[in-house]
């Protein structure tokens, strides 16, 4: 008996809050969550080299490495790590920088209605090689190990690194080979908004950026499909 009184109670409140329409108070409105998928403005590979002497006889073919300077003009592929190759005193590095528009979140949200924001990606490969010349093969994990923002006042083209710092980040799930990564980016969505800003550029970066030849060490990602998604909500 008390069970069915408190099921009719409940129905009863369900069906008082309906017919109060704008009188029910904010806390028990629904608010309307919305969800954006923005894809980069602009997308590249930034790149720099350190070459070594000369030692082949064939006119531009030092210092391509791996990748090969092909890739860094592809425009729907992408390079995140460094490759060192200690038998020509090379070091090659690279990053996948993103930039988004954000003028397409409708009326500005405010910081804290955005309840998520993801940055993701696929891997369409990923080449690793040990600092004695190991080479590894299979589905192995991703080189995109860092993500970073580009330090203040720094821009220009891709034939150089960016500088960067650490991006906010509130989580990542790494990708392997023919899978999808993704990295949490709500706090650097949230402080971007936070200070007006209308565009913001996404560096994925490896664990190694100098350009001391190290070995024979390499860590090569080619990633593609680069995408932010944002959910958000409005006022109920």
């Amino acid at each position: 008996m008390k069970l069915t009184r408190l099921a009719g109670a409940a129905s009863a409140l369900a069906i008082a809050l309906t017919l109060a329409g704008p009188g029910v108070p904010a806390s028990v409105a629904a608010k309307q969550v919305e969800m954006l998928d923005l894809l980069p403005t602009t997308v590249g590979t930034a790149h720099q080299h350190h070459c070594g002497t000369a030692v082949l006889s064939t006119p531009g073919t030092e210092c391509q490495g791996f990748a090969g300077r092909e890739i860094l003009t592809d425009p729907g592929l992408f390079v995140v790590g460094y490759e060192n190759n200690a038998n020509v005193g090379e070091k090659h590095v690279y990053q996948a920088v993103a930039a988004f528009d954000l003028a397409p979140l409708p009326a500005r949200p405010e910081p804290a209605s955005i309840s998520k924001a993801t940055l993701t990606y696929t891997e369409a490969s990923t080449a690793r090689r040990s600092p004695a010349g190991e080479s590894q093969y299979g589905i192995l994990p991703t080189c995109n190990t860092q993500l970073g923002v580009a330090a203040d006042g720094e821009g220009g083209g891709l034939d150089h690194l960016v500088p960067s710092r650490p991006a906010g980040v509130a989580g990542v799930t790494p990708a392997t080979t023919a899978e999808s990564g993704a990295w949490d980016v709500t706090p650097q969505l949230r402080l971007w908004l936070g200070v007006g800003a209308n565009q913001g550029a996404l560096i994925l970066r490896g664990d190694d950026e100098s350009l001391d030849v190290q070995g024979l060490a390499m860590c090569l990602s080619y990633v593609f499909d680069l995408r932010l998604t944002v959910e958000y909500t409005l006022p109920g």
